[in-house]
This record gives C-alpha cells, sequence and structure tokens, in this order.
C-alpha cells in the first residue's frame, strides 16, 4: 500500500537532540551526558556487529541488495548467538518480520490488508484509536514533530495541520486491526507496539507483525477481560518465587506485608507495575535501544524472553528492591528499575550468562504453566455457569484484570479497583 503524503509536514531541525530513531535522548532517568557516553561506546559494537551480519549474510548466499536482506539464515546456536548480539538498526524489521513468520502471513491473505484499509464502516473502537494516536510517542519526532519558532507546543488543531505520514500509517494499521480482530478490536498499548514496528517496516508487514505479537507471543494479552495479561503474571510471579525468593519475599506480598499465595487465584500487587512491560513489549519500562535488543529475541526466540528479561531487571535491582521496607514504596522501586538500563549488551548479557542467568527458562515450561492457569479459568467458569457461588479467593481470578482502566479506557475492577487513592498517586503511567 502507499504511503499517503501529508499535509505541511515541517521538515525543521530538531530543538533537542535526538537518536537514530528520533526519540530523545535525555529522559527523566538517562542524562544527555550518559546517554552520549554511552552511544561512543555501542556505535563501535554496532560497526563490528554490522560487519559480522554482512559476513554472515554472504556466508550463506544471501547478499544484501540495496535495499538490504529480505531473506535470512535459517535458526541455528551460531544465528541464536548473532541475534542476542544485536541485529542492526537497518536490518532489524526485515529480520523480524522473517523469524517471526511474518512473510507467511503475506503469503496466505494477499490483498487482506489493503481490503481491510478500504472497507467501511469503521470499527467501534475508532474513537479510542483517534484518542490515541497523537498520544504515540511524544518524545519521536517522526510521531510527534518539534514546535515551528516561538512555539512552545501544538494545538489539537495544529497536531492535525502537522500531522505525519507515519501517525497516518498508524492509524489505518490500528483501523485494520480492530477491524479483523474483534475480540481485541482497541487496546491501549496496542499503539506503541504498532507505532514501533512502524519504524522498522512498511505498515502491511507492521499490520501481520502486530497480529503476531497479540496471537503468538502475547496470547489474550489484549483481550477485553484481559484474561492472558493475568495469566502471565501468575507465570512471572511463580518464577519469580522459584528463582528469586529473596526478592520474592519483598514484592510477594499484599499492601498489608501478608504473602500472597500463588496456589490460589490471587496476584499480588506488584503486577500492576509488570503487567505493562509485557502489554507494551517493554515499551516506555526499558529505554528504547534495550528494548529493540529485547525485540531482537522475542521475536526469533518466542515469549518466553519476556520472561527471562523480566526475572533479569529484578535481579538487576535486587539491591534496590531487598532495601524497601514500606510494601507501598514497592511499586515506585520496581517500576523505576528499567528505566535506567540503557547498557542494552549488559542486561541480554545478564540475561543469559550460564551462572545466575535466565536461559534455562523454557518455552516449554513457560506455555505449562500458562496452561495450568488457563485450565483455573475455565474451571471458574464453569463453576459460574453452573451456579456456583464463588468465593473471594475465585472471585479475585476473574477481578484481577477485568476492566483495566489503564488499558481498556473503562471502568477499574476487582483487585486493581481496590487498591485505594494513595496507591495510584505512586503509579506512574507508561
Amino acid at each position: 500500500m502507499e504511503d499517503i503524503p501529508a499535509k505541511n509536514e515541517p521538515s525543521l531541525p530538531p530543538i533537542e537532540p535526538r537518536d537514530r530513531y528520533g526519540f530523545k535522548k535525555q529522559t527523566q532517568y538517562i542524562s544527555l551526558a550518559e546517554y552520549e557516553e554511552w552511544e561512543s561506546r555501542y556505535s563501535e559494537t554496532l560497526d563490528r556487529r554490522r560487519k559480522k551480519w554482512d559476513q554472515l549474510l554472504r556466508e550463506s548466499g544471501l547478499t544484501p541488495g540495496e535495499g538490504g536482506p529480505v531473506r535470512f539464515p535459517p535458526k541455528s546456536a551460531k544465528i541464536k548467538r548473532y541475534v542476542r548480539k544485536g541485529i542492526p538498526p537497518e536490518w532489524r524489521g526485515a529480520a523480524w518480520f522473517w523469524y517471526a513468520g511474518g512473510q507467511k502471513y503475506l503469503n496466505k491473505y494477499p490483498g487482506k490488508y489493503d481490503e481491510l484499509v478500504n472497507q467501511g464502516p469503521l470499527p467501534p473502537d475508532s474513537e479510542l484509536i483517534e484518542r490515541d494516536l497523537h498520544r504515540t510517542f511524544p518524545d519521536n519526532i517522526k510521531y510527534k514533530p518539534d514546535p515551528p519558532p516561538g512555539m512552545t507546543r501544538l494545538s489539537k488543531l495544529q497536531e492535525k495541520q502537522y500531522e505525519t505520514v507515519i501517525v497516518q500509517q498508524l492509524r489505518r494499521v490500528l483501523t485494520a486491526f480492530a477491524s479483523y480482530v474483534p475480540k481485541i478490536g482497541y487496546c491501549q498499548s496496542l499503539n506503541f507496539l504498532a507505532g514501533l514496528l512502524l519504524l522498522f517496516m512498511p505498515e502491511e508487514k507492521t499490520f501481520w507483525m502486530l497480529y503476531i505479537l497479540t496471537h503468538t507471543h502475547l496470547p489474550g494479552t489484549h483481550e477485553l477481560n484481559l484474561e492472558g495479561s493475568s495469566v502471565d503474571q501468575w507465570v512471572l510471579m511463580s518464577s519469580v518465587r522459584d528463582s528469586l525468593p529473596q526478592i520474592w519475599a519483598k514484592i510477594g506480598g499484599g499492601l498489608d506485608g501478608s504473602e500472597v499465595e500463588l496456589n490460589s487465584t490471587k496476584l499480588p500487587p506488584v503486577t500492576l507495575c509488570t503487567s505493562s512491560w509485557f502489554m507494551s513489549g517493554f515499551i516506555g519500562s526499558l529505554p528504547i535501544e534495550t528494548t529493540l535488543r529485547v525485540w531482537d529475541c522475542l521475536f526469533y526466540e518466542g515469549s518466553k524472553t519476556l520472561f527471562r528479561i523480566a526475572l533479569t531487571v529484578f535481579k538487576t535491582g535486587e539491591s534496590q528492591i531487598r532495601s524497601v521496607h514500606d510494601p507501598m514504596e514497592i511499586f515506585q522501586v520496581v517500576q523505576t528499575i528499567p528505566r535506567s538500563l540503557i547498557d542494552a549488551g549488559a542486561l541480554i548479557e545478564a540475561c543469559y550468562r550460564r551462572r545466575n542467568g535466565f536461559g534455562h527458562l523454557s518455552q516449554e515450561a513457560i506455555d505449562e504453566k500458562r496452561q495450568e492457569r488457563r485450565n483455573a479459568f475455565a474451571e471458574e467458569r464453569a463453576l459460574i455457569a453452573s451456579g456456583v457461588r464463588l468465593s473471594k479467593d475465585d472471585g479475585a481470578l476473574r477481578g484481577n484484570f477485568d476492566n483495566s482502566s489503564s488499558s481498556r479506557g473503562q471502568t477499574n475492577g476487582g483487585h486493581h479497583h481496590d487498591l485505594g487513592r494513595r496507591f495510584r498517586k505512586i503509579l506512574v503511567k507508561t
């Protein structure tokens, strides 16, 4: 599908220093000096890795053309090692699409995306999509250009006037997806997932990659009842309990300090923080280059990557977590830990090191635990259908993630609703 040119798109130089993807280098958690010191070292790493990838492709008979490679070598121990050390940024989108299996969807459903874009009427969630379009990556110049000289910010009318090509693409992708997958429709965080993909690939490929993310890697996570999110958070918490018992002693309790028993249907309140890690694929939690390195592994190795990285984040912040004494402080600490992890290589290396790493956590183990939790949901639904009254613990299973306002734009319910005003003030919206 051809891009629709934006009207009056400004071509002004950026006011603040930007990275290679258009994001502001400086954040609340990383100073410009820290970023540039890291970047100077990382640029050398990227150059070395690019040469190695180029040689790898040539040895595989896949000499990159002017537009870069479209095919990549079959999966192997060597390729996995290369992916973990980082895919060259300019080849990243093509590699993600190839290893995630995107081509089979293009082949199986030719023209489907164009058909969805051109069909009517608009899906029910179109107003929600429109609301979030201009909230997507406000720190990226491709999504939100700097205001013209003499202005501090753009009005909503001016945002429309200066709407960029990529925002128009994002609208089409999200609208087509909401029509194609009505059981998900639109859920906040899909705009960031699709938005990041669009920085690396055309919109049709972005559409299919969003489908793969929401069905293969994060099944059920973005559906209306968010059951998949609850499933994955239970799996993550049980993994923390088994692998990081001293951290579990700090995060595995309720707001009153009592331990949450994972053999019941409750989840620790800290999952309010960690659920956003998974729903957004760590966007907004980890620095952007670190997020991209995680996605390199995710699309090559599967959803076990998200669990491995989450455990590594906890391990990295172990001293900070163990120093917390007030249960209410744990939320802010857990939210803050990943935001300063700018050294992407160090995080990936810590994740996969043989001793004290998490590379042993297999996809089979993750899928088995996921199924165990899904079975608990199925049993609960059967009880409800038969008219059996649920206990408080059973009700928590249904209420933990239902109708979360942070993701569906609806009224909070169950466990998340009961945390009180004090807790909600601590949470920083990602």
